[in-house]
Protein backbone atom coordinates (compact mmCIF):
# COMPACT_ATOMS: atom_id res chain seq x y z
CA UNK A 1 0.00 0.00 0.00
CA UNK A 2 1.38 3.87 -0.70
CA UNK A 3 0.28 7.20 0.98
CA UNK A 4 1.47 9.72 -1.01
CA UNK A 5 2.16 12.93 0.53
CA UNK A 6 3.56 14.50 -2.77
CA UNK A 7 2.18 15.26 -6.19
CA UNK A 8 1.65 11.82 -8.10
CA UNK A 9 3.89 14.31 -11.13
CA UNK A 10 6.97 16.64 -9.07
CA UNK A 11 9.53 18.40 -11.14
CA UNK A 12 13.14 19.24 -9.73
CA UNK A 13 15.50 21.01 -12.34
CA UNK A 14 19.23 21.73 -11.55
CA UNK A 15 21.49 24.14 -13.94
CA UNK A 16 24.68 21.56 -14.36
CA UNK A 17 27.69 23.04 -16.42
CA UNK A 18 27.99 20.34 -19.24
CA UNK A 19 31.01 19.17 -20.31
CA UNK A 20 32.17 19.69 -23.53
CA UNK A 21 28.78 22.80 -23.48
CA UNK A 22 29.50 25.50 -25.88
CA UNK A 23 31.32 28.28 -23.52
CA UNK A 24 28.47 30.57 -23.09
CA UNK A 25 25.86 27.66 -22.47
CA UNK A 26 25.00 25.30 -19.71
CA UNK A 27 22.92 22.17 -19.43
CA UNK A 28 19.37 22.23 -17.58
CA UNK A 29 18.42 18.81 -16.31
CA UNK A 30 15.24 18.10 -14.48
CA UNK A 31 13.20 14.72 -14.08
CA UNK A 32 9.39 13.85 -13.17
CA UNK A 33 8.42 11.10 -10.84
CA UNK A 34 5.49 9.01 -11.29
CA UNK A 35 4.38 6.59 -8.13
CA UNK A 36 2.88 3.55 -7.92
CA UNK A 37 1.63 1.34 -5.47
CA UNK A 38 5.24 -0.63 -5.61
CA UNK A 39 7.86 1.89 -6.54
CA UNK A 40 8.42 4.97 -7.89
CA UNK A 41 9.82 5.97 -11.66
CA UNK A 42 11.97 8.76 -12.65
CA UNK A 43 12.40 10.20 -16.37
CA UNK A 44 15.35 12.08 -16.97
CA UNK A 45 14.89 15.32 -18.99
CA UNK A 46 17.38 17.91 -20.30
CA UNK A 47 16.05 21.33 -21.64
CA UNK A 48 17.10 21.71 -25.01
CA UNK A 49 15.34 24.87 -27.52
CA UNK A 50 13.00 26.05 -24.55
CA UNK A 51 11.34 22.56 -24.44
CA UNK A 52 11.93 19.76 -22.03
CA UNK A 53 13.15 16.25 -23.86
CA UNK A 54 13.92 13.23 -23.07
CA UNK A 55 17.18 12.21 -21.33
CA UNK A 56 17.17 8.66 -21.46
CA UNK A 57 14.52 5.30 -20.40
CA UNK A 58 12.58 6.48 -17.38
CA UNK A 59 14.01 4.44 -14.39
CA UNK A 60 11.88 2.70 -11.82
CA UNK A 61 13.06 2.74 -8.35
CA UNK A 62 11.66 -0.20 -6.53
CA UNK A 63 10.34 0.10 -2.71
CA UNK A 64 12.68 -1.70 -0.99
CA UNK A 65 10.13 -3.04 1.65
CA UNK A 66 8.49 -6.41 2.91
CA UNK A 67 5.50 -7.91 2.75
CA UNK A 68 2.58 -6.15 4.39
CA UNK A 69 4.26 -3.23 4.52
CA UNK A 70 2.55 0.43 4.36
CA UNK A 71 4.83 2.92 2.14
CA UNK A 72 4.97 6.64 2.33
CA UNK A 73 6.91 8.98 -0.03
CA UNK A 74 7.91 11.71 2.06
CA UNK A 75 9.87 14.26 -0.15
CA UNK A 76 9.63 15.93 -3.52
CA UNK A 77 12.27 14.20 -5.77
CA UNK A 78 15.26 16.31 -5.49
CA UNK A 79 18.39 16.32 -7.37
CA UNK A 80 21.75 16.78 -6.03
CA UNK A 81 25.50 16.69 -7.36
CA UNK A 82 27.82 14.24 -5.96
CA UNK A 83 31.56 14.77 -7.60
CA UNK A 84 30.22 15.77 -10.58
CA UNK A 85 27.70 12.99 -11.33
CA UNK A 86 23.97 14.08 -11.11
CA UNK A 87 21.36 12.24 -8.86
CA UNK A 88 17.57 12.35 -8.40
CA UNK A 89 16.99 11.47 -4.77
CA UNK A 90 13.71 9.94 -2.80
CA UNK A 91 12.80 9.52 0.49
CA UNK A 92 10.16 6.75 1.58
CA UNK A 93 9.01 5.22 4.54
CA UNK A 94 7.63 1.64 4.95
CA UNK A 95 5.35 0.82 8.50
CA UNK A 96 4.77 -2.27 9.48
CA UNK A 97 2.87 -3.79 12.81
CA UNK A 98 0.44 -0.28 12.51
CA UNK A 99 3.63 2.02 12.59
CA UNK A 100 5.55 0.37 15.70
CA UNK A 101 8.43 -1.07 13.24
CA UNK A 102 9.75 1.15 10.46
CA UNK A 103 11.95 1.45 7.78
CA UNK A 104 13.00 5.00 6.71
CA UNK A 105 15.04 4.55 2.84
CA UNK A 106 16.45 7.03 0.82
CA UNK A 107 17.29 6.45 -2.91
CA UNK A 108 19.67 8.14 -5.48
CA UNK A 109 19.61 7.26 -9.36
CA UNK A 110 22.04 8.78 -11.58
CA UNK A 111 20.07 10.64 -14.27
CA UNK A 112 23.29 9.98 -16.51
CA UNK A 113 22.89 6.06 -16.85
CA UNK A 114 20.48 5.07 -14.03
CA UNK A 115 22.42 3.44 -11.77
CA UNK A 116 21.11 3.23 -8.46
CA UNK A 117 21.77 3.40 -4.80
CA UNK A 118 19.86 2.55 -1.60
CA UNK A 119 19.97 3.25 2.21
CA UNK A 120 17.51 1.51 4.17
CA UNK A 121 17.11 2.31 8.16
CA UNK A 122 15.32 -0.15 9.89
CA UNK A 123 13.51 -0.54 13.36
CA UNK A 124 11.48 0.28 16.36
CA UNK A 125 9.18 3.56 16.49
CA UNK A 126 10.19 5.93 19.36
CA UNK A 127 7.34 7.82 18.83
CA UNK A 128 3.50 7.27 19.09
CA UNK A 129 2.26 5.73 15.42
CA UNK A 130 -0.45 8.12 15.55
CA UNK A 131 2.27 10.50 14.82
CA UNK A 132 3.23 9.04 11.38
CA UNK A 133 4.75 10.62 9.18
CA UNK A 134 6.63 12.15 11.99
CA UNK A 135 9.08 9.62 13.12
CA UNK A 136 12.12 8.95 15.10
CA UNK A 137 13.98 5.37 14.60
CA UNK A 138 15.87 3.50 16.69
CA UNK A 139 18.12 1.23 14.92
CA UNK A 140 20.24 0.19 11.89
CA UNK A 141 21.17 1.09 8.71
CA UNK A 142 22.23 -1.51 6.03
CA UNK A 143 25.77 0.83 5.57
CA UNK A 144 27.53 -1.91 7.48
CA UNK A 145 26.95 -4.57 4.79
CA UNK A 146 28.41 -2.42 2.08
CA UNK A 147 31.32 -3.29 0.22
CA UNK A 148 33.99 -0.99 -1.35
CA UNK A 149 31.41 2.25 -1.00
CA UNK A 150 31.33 4.73 -3.43
CA UNK A 151 31.07 8.69 -3.17
CA UNK A 152 27.32 8.11 -3.36
CA UNK A 153 27.43 5.96 -0.62
CA UNK A 154 29.43 8.02 1.53
CA UNK A 155 26.88 10.90 0.94
CA UNK A 156 24.16 8.81 2.21
CA UNK A 157 26.12 7.91 4.94
CA UNK A 158 26.44 11.28 6.12
CA UNK A 159 22.80 12.03 5.29
CA UNK A 160 21.88 9.34 7.69
CA UNK A 161 24.76 10.29 10.61
CA UNK A 162 22.91 13.87 10.70
CA UNK A 163 19.53 13.01 10.67
CA UNK A 164 18.47 13.53 14.28
CA UNK A 165 15.22 11.00 13.40
CA UNK A 166 17.41 8.00 13.44
CA UNK A 167 19.34 6.81 16.40
CA UNK A 168 21.67 3.79 15.59
CA UNK A 169 22.08 1.03 17.75
CA UNK A 170 24.98 -1.04 18.62
CA UNK A 171 25.06 -4.20 16.71
CA UNK A 172 24.94 -6.37 19.33
CA UNK A 173 22.06 -5.15 20.65
CA UNK A 174 20.21 -4.80 17.63
CA UNK A 175 20.69 -8.45 17.28
CA UNK A 176 19.11 -8.67 20.42
CA UNK A 177 16.25 -7.11 19.17
CA UNK A 178 15.89 -8.83 15.96
CA UNK A 179 16.28 -12.30 17.75
CA UNK A 180 13.12 -11.20 20.69
CA UNK A 181 11.07 -10.00 17.37
CA UNK A 182 11.50 -13.18 15.61
CA UNK A 183 10.69 -15.21 18.69
CA UNK A 184 7.34 -13.15 19.70
CA UNK A 185 6.26 -13.24 16.13
CA UNK A 186 6.60 -16.93 16.38
CA UNK A 187 4.99 -17.42 19.24
CA UNK A 188 1.99 -15.00 19.73
CA UNK A 189 0.21 -17.19 22.18
CA UNK A 190 3.01 -18.70 24.30
CA UNK A 191 1.95 -17.56 27.85
CA UNK A 192 -1.68 -18.10 27.40
CA UNK A 193 -2.92 -21.18 25.20
CA UNK A 194 -0.04 -22.28 23.22
CA UNK A 195 0.80 -25.95 23.45
CA UNK A 196 3.60 -25.64 20.90
CA UNK A 197 6.47 -23.28 20.80
CA UNK A 198 8.95 -22.51 18.52
CA UNK A 199 13.23 -21.89 20.10
CA UNK A 200 15.17 -18.77 18.88
CA UNK A 201 18.62 -18.79 17.37
CA UNK A 202 20.80 -16.05 19.46
CA UNK A 203 23.91 -14.99 17.62
CA UNK A 204 26.81 -15.34 20.00
CA UNK A 205 27.74 -11.48 18.78
CA UNK A 206 24.53 -10.31 20.71
CA UNK A 207 24.09 -8.71 24.05
CA UNK A 208 21.92 -11.03 25.43
CA UNK A 209 24.94 -13.47 24.56
CA UNK A 210 27.36 -10.65 26.69
CA UNK A 211 25.28 -10.52 29.29
CA UNK A 212 24.71 -14.79 29.55
CA UNK A 213 28.27 -14.71 31.08
CA UNK A 214 27.53 -12.94 34.17
CA UNK A 215 23.97 -13.72 34.95
CA UNK A 216 22.84 -16.36 37.76
CA UNK A 217 21.97 -19.89 35.85
CA UNK A 218 20.31 -23.01 36.27
CA UNK A 219 22.28 -25.92 34.74
CA UNK A 220 21.48 -29.75 34.14
CA UNK A 221 23.04 -32.01 31.71
CA UNK A 222 23.94 -30.38 28.51
CA UNK A 223 21.92 -26.88 29.32
CA UNK A 224 22.56 -23.29 30.95
CA UNK A 225 19.67 -21.22 31.55
CA UNK A 226 19.91 -17.53 32.85
CA UNK A 227 16.83 -14.98 33.03
CA UNK A 228 18.00 -11.39 31.54
CA UNK A 229 16.06 -8.31 31.50
CA UNK A 230 17.02 -6.37 28.55
CA UNK A 231 15.20 -4.31 25.61
CA UNK A 232 11.76 -4.04 28.26
CA UNK A 233 11.66 -7.86 27.96
CA UNK A 234 12.59 -10.81 30.53
CA UNK A 235 13.96 -13.33 28.29
CA UNK A 236 15.16 -16.86 29.02
CA UNK A 237 18.34 -17.82 27.19
CA UNK A 238 19.77 -21.19 27.32
CA UNK A 239 23.11 -22.21 26.25
CA UNK A 240 23.90 -26.05 24.62
CA UNK A 241 27.30 -26.62 26.44
CA UNK A 242 27.87 -28.99 24.16
CA UNK A 243 27.93 -27.13 21.23
CA UNK A 244 27.88 -23.58 22.45
CA UNK A 245 25.07 -22.20 20.51
CA UNK A 246 22.51 -19.91 21.94
CA UNK A 247 18.84 -20.51 22.23
CA UNK A 248 15.97 -17.70 23.15
CA UNK A 249 13.78 -20.24 25.13
CA UNK A 250 11.18 -17.48 26.50
CA UNK A 251 10.53 -13.79 26.51
CA UNK A 252 7.61 -11.43 28.09
CA UNK A 253 7.24 -8.28 28.09
CA UNK A 254 9.33 -6.67 31.63
CA UNK A 255 6.73 -6.74 34.67
CA UNK A 256 5.99 -3.01 35.75
CA UNK A 257 2.83 -3.97 37.69
CA UNK A 258 2.50 -7.48 39.87
CA UNK A 259 -1.07 -6.97 40.66
CA UNK A 260 -1.63 -6.80 36.87
CA UNK A 261 1.40 -8.89 35.24
CA UNK A 262 2.97 -12.15 35.03
CA UNK A 263 6.07 -12.39 36.88
CA UNK A 264 8.31 -14.48 36.66
CA UNK A 265 9.50 -15.67 40.43
CA UNK A 266 11.50 -18.34 39.18
CA UNK A 267 13.17 -21.23 37.27
CA UNK A 268 14.78 -24.24 37.03
CA UNK A 269 15.08 -26.98 35.18
CA UNK A 270 13.43 -30.67 35.97
CA UNK A 271 14.95 -32.30 34.21
CA UNK A 272 17.85 -32.36 31.22
CA UNK A 273 15.17 -30.99 28.79
CA UNK A 274 12.34 -29.53 30.77
CA UNK A 275 12.84 -26.51 32.11
CA UNK A 276 10.16 -25.21 34.38
CA UNK A 277 9.11 -21.45 35.20
CA UNK A 278 7.26 -20.12 38.06
CA UNK A 279 4.66 -17.25 37.45
CA UNK A 280 2.83 -14.89 39.72
CA UNK A 281 0.15 -12.25 38.98
CA UNK A 282 -1.09 -11.01 42.07
CA UNK A 283 -2.41 -14.00 44.17
CA UNK A 284 -2.73 -16.19 40.98
CA UNK A 285 0.25 -18.70 40.03
CA UNK A 286 0.90 -20.96 37.63
CA UNK A 287 3.88 -22.82 36.80
CA UNK A 288 4.82 -23.23 32.98
CA UNK A 289 6.90 -26.28 31.57
CA UNK A 290 9.21 -26.13 28.25
CA UNK A 291 10.32 -29.08 26.98
CA UNK A 292 13.42 -28.19 24.56
CA UNK A 293 13.49 -31.83 23.03
CA UNK A 294 9.93 -32.08 21.93
CA UNK A 295 8.96 -28.05 22.13
CA UNK A 296 5.65 -28.56 23.84
CA UNK A 297 4.47 -26.47 26.53
CA UNK A 298 2.54 -27.78 29.68
CA UNK A 299 0.86 -25.68 32.11
CA UNK A 300 -0.28 -26.44 35.81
Amino acid sequence: MLKRLIPVLAMAALLLTGCGAAKSGQKVYSATLELSDSSATVSPLILKGGDWKKAGEPIVIPFERQEGAVTTVLDSLRTVDIQGVQYAQLAYLNSYNGGKELDYAVSLVALADGSMETVTFSGRNLKNPSALPDFKIEGMSNLAFVENPSPATDYLAALVASDERLVELSEDVYLTDKAIEWWLEHNPKAMSSAKKFELGSLPAESSLAAAFASARKETKGKYQCAAIDARGYTVLVVRNTSSGNYILAWALPICKDRKTQWYLKNFYFENETTLAMIYYKGSSMTKIRLNLASKTINRS
